[in-house]
C-alpha cells in the first residue's frame, strides 16, 4: 500500500474515534482555575469512560459516536425514558436542573448508606453528568458552570482533601451498586484506582491543590 495512501487512513481513522469536535484547534482560550477545579471532581468517570476532550476548552460538541455511547446512561441518570427527544430533555433540564440539580443521586438513598460516602458519589457524577449535559447542548455554558461551581464548592465544603474525598466516593460507589442501583457510565473504584490519582507527580489529584482558590468566587471567571 502506497504511504501516502495509509497515512490518509489512519488520520481518518483518529478522526473519526474522536469523542469530541474541536471547532478551533488554535483557540487560546484556557479553563480557568476554578473551572478546571470544578471539572476534576468527575476524574473517577472520565477514566471510567476513556473521555478524552473532557477538560478541553476547545472542546464544545460530542461527535455522533460520543453521542450514541452516553445519550442512553446519560438520561438514564438524569431520569429520563431513553427515547427523549433532545427537545425534551432541554424542556425538562431548563426547568428542573439549576433549582435541583444537588438531590443528583441523592433523593433516594436507603436508609443504611454512609451520608458523606453518598455526597462523594453524587459530587463525582454531577461534575460528569453536568459537562456531559453542556457537550450534548441540553444546557447553556453558563448554566451548566454555574452548576458545576457550586457543586466544587459542596465538595470542598464537605471533604478535607482529595485523600479523604476519593475514600468516601470509594465507598459511596459499593453502597450505590451493592444496592443495585445502576452506575452504567462508571468502573470499581478501589485503593489502586485511588492511589493511582494520589500518587505524586502523575496523579490527577495530586497535581491539584483541594483548597486553593474556593469554587465560588466574586471575581469574574
Amino acid at each position: 500500500m502506497h504511504i501516502f495512501t495509509l497515512l490518509l487512513i489512519l488520520v481518518g481513522a483518529w478522526i473519526g474515534w474522536r469523542s469530541f469536535t474541536r471547532p478551533n484547534s488554535s483557540s487560546l482560550l484556557v479553563f480557568k482555575p476554578r473551572k478546571r477545579w470544578a471539572l476534576t471532581l468527575a476524574q473517577p468517570m472520565v477514566d471510567a469512560t476513556g473521555m478524552t476532550g473532557f477538560f478541553d476548552p476547545d472542546t464544545t460538541h460530542f461527535m455522533d459516536q460520543a453521542i450514541t455511547t452516553l445519550r442512553t446512561p446519560l438520561l438514564h441518570q438524569i431520569g429520563l425514558r431513553s427515547n427523549a427527544t433532545d427537545e425534551e430533555v432541554r424542556t425538562h433540564l431548563n426547568g428542573t436542573l439549576e433549582r435541583q440539580w444537588f438531590r443528583l443521586d441523592l433523593h433516594s438513598l436507603n436508609a443504611t448508606d454512609e451520608p458523606q460516602a453518598a455526597m462523594a458519589f453524587a459530587c463525582v457524577r454531577c461534575a460528569f453528568l453536568v459537562r456531559c449535559a453542556m457537550l450534548m447542548n441540553w444546557i447553556e455554558p453558563e448554566t451548566g458552570w454555574r452548576i458545576l461551581l457550586l457543586n466544587a464548592q459542596r465538595a470542598q465544603d464537605c471533604f478535607d482533601g482529595w485523600e479523604a474525598f476519593g475514600r468516601a466516593f470509594m465507598l459511596g460507589r459499593q453502597q450505590w451498586v451493592g444496592a443495585f442501583r445502576a452506575d452504567s457510565l462508571g468502573k470499581a473504584f478501589n485503593e489502586a484506582s485511588l492511589s493511582r490519582l494520589l500518587a505524586p507527580g502523575s496523579g490527577v489529584w495530586a497535581a491539584v491543590a483541594w483548597q486553593g482558590l474556593p469554587a465560588l468566587c466574586p471575581q469574574q471567571d
